[in-house]
Parts: C-alpha cells; sequence; structure tokens
C-alpha cells in the first residue's frame, strides 16, 4: 500500500471516529439529577456559610457567578463567543457534558463580561435561589449561551445544573 493510500485511510478512520462520537454525544440521555428544583430543594436546605466551593474564589463570589449565569441565560449574555466557536467547540462540549450527566470546566474562569459580586454569603445563595426560581418560571425566548450557543429550556436547565455542581464541593451536590 502506498503512502496516499495509507493517509487517506487514517483521516478516513478518523473522520468515521469522529463522526461517530459527535452522534453518540449529540442524544439527550435522560439523567433525573440534573433537575433544576433538585438544586433549589438542596441548596434551600445548606446553611450559607458552611457551603463548600471547590475554586479558591469566596463563597459569595461563586454563588453570585452561578446566579449571573442563571441570569444572563434570560438578559443575554455581555460577551459572546464568536458564533462558529459556538457551533462548533461550544456545542460539542455541551453535548459531551449533556451526554456524561456532569460538566468539568476551568471553575476559577469568570463568565466573559460578569460583574464581580461578593458580599454577603446568605444574600449571594438568595440570589442563586431566586434567578433559578425566576428561570423555571421564564416564559420569554432564552438568549444564546456565551459559549454553546442556542440552548432550549430543557438543555439550559441541565447546563445550569450541571455547572452549580461543577462550582460546589462533592459533598454539596446533594
Amino acid at each position: 500500500m502506498n503512502r496516499r493510500n495509507v493517509l487517506a485511510s487514517a483521516v478516513a478512520g478518523t473522520a468515521l471516529l469522529v463522526g461517530a462520537g459527535l452522534a453518540y454525544t449529540s442524544r439527550p440521555r435522560q439523567h433525573p439529577w440534573l433537575a433544576v428544583d433538585l438544586v433549589i430543594k438542596r441548596l434551600q436546605s445548606l446553611d450559607a456559610d458552611r457551603i463548600q466551593t471547590v475554586q479558591p474564589w469566596p463563597r459569595a463570589r461563586t454563588l453570585n457567578h452561578l446566579a449571573q449565569s442563571v441570569e444572563f441565560s434570560m438578559s443575554g449574555y455581555p460577551i459572546p463567543r464568536s458564533p462558529l466557536f459556538q457551533h462548533t467547540v461550544g456545542r460539542t462540549a455541551f453535548n459531551i457534558f449533556q451526554s456524561l450527566g456532569y460538566m468539568s470546566h476551568n471553575t476559577a474562569e469568570e463568565i466573559p463580561g460578569e460583574k464581580v459580586f461578593a458580599g454577603d454569603v446568605e444574600l449571594a445563595k438568595q440570589r442563586l435561589l431566586r434567578s433559578l426560581t425566576d428561570f423555571q418560571d421564564f416564559q420569554g425566548t432564552l438568549h444564546p449561551h456565551f459559549a454553546y450557543g442556542v440552548l432550549d429550556k430543557s438543555e439550559y436547565a441541565k447546563a445550569h445544573v450541571m455547572h452549580i455542581a461543577d462550582h460546589l464541593a462533592p459533598a454539596e451536590r446533594g
């Protein structure tokens, strides 16, 4: 077999594997724990001063970050990634997270354009709870996620729950 045939076979095999992987991860799977109402109940049961997070931010900063992410889904993200990024890398990452039922991301990275709030932990917890309740009740058009692009309400709910879980210490996730 000559080099051209070997290279063509390798490219075709790689494309087939990538295509199969994308098809597999793009199928939504049922993960009953990815429910906003379960997160609300869990957060309500936690003492704000005892909530543990996984990154070096203060607890209030983390809870405000999570609340802003939920709020931005309804009001619009300040600085979205390019449509090309959203339709390729972003959507692929979301599909993988959705397929796995959990997210793993850099929890010390801010949402582009977010306002940094620290302050009182209890107020930040209440803000997060209010944002989740507002999201559940929201009837308008959701704005594209800054990285994942257009998500329907069910997909956004999963994204919010996975995002919150990724920032909280394992014992806090419930």
